[in-house]
């Protein structure tokens, strides 16, 4: 039998956000912009995605430099 006193409890935490901070999972409710089509508006989101397609263009830039380099 474990200690009465213990608890489990799910945490969420946001990925972009600069800071890693745990947020018991039943304290976001509903109406909470992460949890429904919304997070699009998030400002953190936004930014993360804007640099995941930049990170994106300059890859396939770089690909097709050496593709063109090597003759292919």
């Amino acid at each position: 039998m474990g200690c009465p006193f213990l608890e489990e409890i799910v945490m969420v935490y946001c990925r972009a956000y600069p800071v890693k901070k745990m947020v018991p999972k039943f304290q976001i409710n509903t109406a909470s912009p992460c949890m429904g089509e919304e997070y699009k508006t998030c400002p953190f989101f936004t930014e993360v995605m804007a640099r995941m397609e930049s990170a994106s263009e300059e890859g396939a830039e770089e690909f097709e430099k050496n593709t063109q380099r090597e003759g292919v």
